[in-house]
C-alpha cells in the first residue's frame, strides 16, 4: 500500500483538495481520498508543496509505430486504400524511447495505431507507457478503427494513379467498405454464416457499437462528410481526430454528439488543411458542448509536450486550467469508454497518479513521480 499525503490534489471530477491524502491499496486502486490525514502503515510519499494529478492520457498518437531510433515506419500499409484488418499490436515497438518520454511527462496511457495514409487504416489500441512487451502494455484492444478523409489518402493514391484521388473517391471507398461490413455483420447474426473475412471481422465490433470509427479529418466539409456517412447512413459511433476547422461547425457536432480530439497544436506542418490551426479551437468546442480531448499525434509532435500544449490551450487559447485539464484526463477516458477506471482521482479507480513540483501547464514544472496501477514506475 502507498499513502500520498500533504499534497494539493487535482481530482479533476471532485475539485481541488489542499493538504490532501490518497491511500492506494495493494490491488492498485485508490482506496480513499481525504482532505485530512489517513492513519496507515502504508509506504508514505510526502507531497508537501507538490501538485498531484491523475496520470495523463494522450488521446491520439502513433507511439511505437514510427520509432525514430531504428528508423522504421510501420504505421501505414499504403498498398490498398481499405485495410481494416491491420492491427496496431503487430507493429508497436515497445522499446521506442518515446514511451519513457511520455512517462516522464506524467502520461500513463496512450491511444496509438495506424496512420492516415488509407481511407480505412486498421485497428488501434490503448496501451500503458511503462511495460516491456506489447502484451503487457495492452489496456484495450481494439479501441477503434482508424479512417481518414481529405488530403492524406488523396495524396497517397493519386501518386499511384489509382482510386481514391478525389474526395468523391475517398467517400466511395469509405461507403463501400462500410456497406460490405454491414452486410457481413448482419449475416453473422443469421443461421447461415458468411465465409470468414478478416477485414470484415475487424469492423464487426464497430457495428456492435463496442468501438468507434476514429476519423482523421481537418476541413469542416470533410468532417461533415465523414459524420454524414458513418453516423447518419450507417448509425455508427464516430470520433473526429484533428478537427482543425471543427470550431466552425461546433454547434452541429455538439448536436450530433460527436467528440473531437484536437491537435497537434504545436505542429508546424505545411499542409493546407492545417493552416487555420488555433489554440482557441479546443476551448470553443468545449464551450459549445463538444466532448473534447487533446493529442500530440506523436511523432508529429513529441509526446512529452502534451502538458505544454495543454497550457497553451488553457492560457493563450482561453479554455482555462480546469477545462483543459479534463482534455488530457477524464475526457479522453470518456471518449475511449474507460472513465469508469481512469481519468480522475476517485475512490475505486485505478491508481494512476503523477506528482509535480509545479503546475504541469508551466514550461518550468517537472514531473517528479508517477504511480501506475498502484506502483511507482517513474522517479526523477
Amino acid at each position: 500500500m502507498i499513502l500520498i499525503e500533504n499534497g494539493t490534489i487535482y481530482t479533476v471530477t471532485k475539485g481541488v483538495i489542499k493538504n490532501g491524502s490518497i491511500l492506494i491499496g495493494d490491488d492498485g486502486r485508490i482506496k480513499k481520498v481525504s482532505s485530512g490525514k489517513i492513519k496507515t502503515r502504508a509506504r508514505k510519499i510526502d507531497a508537501k508543496g507538490k501538485l498531484v494529478f491523475p496520470g495523463f492520457i494522450d488521446a491520439h498518437t502513433h507511439l511505437g509505430m514510427f520509432p525514430l531510433e531504428i528508423g522504421e515506419a510501420d504505421g501505414n500499409e499504403m498498398t490498398n486504400p481499405s485495410t481494416p484488418a491491420m492491427r496496431a499490436i503487430d507493429a508497436i515497438y515497445p522499446r521506442d524511447s518515446a514511451f519513457k518520454d511520455a512517462l516522464s511527462a506524467g502520461i500513463v496511457l496512450v491511444f496509438t495505431g495506424p496512420g492516415s495514409g488509407n481511407v480505412v487504416g486498421g485497428q488501434s489500441v490503448v496501451v500503458k507507457t511503462y511495460k516491456d512487451t506489447v502484451e503487457e502494455m495492452l489496456v484495450k484492444n481494439p479501441a477503434g478503427v482508424k479512417c481518414a478523409f481529405g488530403e492524406n489518402p488523396k495524396r497517397v493514391y493519386s501518386t499511384q494513379k489509382r482510386l481514391p484521388s478525389t474526395r468523391m473517391g475517398v467517400a466511395k471507398v469509405f461507403r463501400e467498405t462500410l456497406t460490405k461490413a454491414k452486410e457481413y455483420a448482419e449475416k453473422k447474426k443469421g443461421k447461415k454464416k458468411p465465409p470468414f473475412n478478416l477485414d470484415m471481422e475487424a469492423l464487426v465490433p464497430v457495428f456492435e457499437h463496442k468501438i468507434p470509427l476514429r476519423i482523421h479529418s481537418h476541413r469542416a466539409d470533410d468532417i461533415l462528410t465523414a459524420v454524414r456517412i458513418a453516423k447518419e447512413e450507417f448509425g455508427l459511433d464516430v470520433v473526429i481526430e484533428h478537427g482543425t476547422d471543427s470550431a466552425r461547425i461546433r454547434d452541429i457536432l455538439a448536436k450530433k454528439n460527436v467528440p473531437v480530439i484536437s491537435g497537434p497544436l504545436l505542429d508546424v506542418s505545411p499542409k493546407i488543411e492545417t493552416k487555420d490551426s488555433s489554440f482557441e479551437t479546443p476551448g470553443l468546442l468545449a464551450k459549445a458542448g463538444v466532448l473534447t480531448a487533446l493529442m500530440t499525434d506523436h511523432p508529429v509532435m513529441p509526446i512529452q509536450y502534451l502538458p505544454i500544449e495543454a497550457g497553451l490551450v488553457a492560457y493563450q487559447g482561453g479554455a482555462g486550467e480546469e477545462e483543459t485539464l479534463k482534455m488530457i484526463t477524464i475526457n479522453p477516458a470518456k471518449i475511449m469508454n474507460m472513465d469508469k477506471d481512469y481519468g480522475s482521482i476517485e475512490e475505486g479507480k485505478v491508481a494512476n497518479i503523477s506528482i509535480w513540483d509545479g503546475h504541469p501547464f508551466s514550461t518550468v514544472a517537472k514531473c517528479e513521480t508517477v504511480i501506475a496501477e498502484g506502483k511507482v514506475v517513474f522517479e526523477r
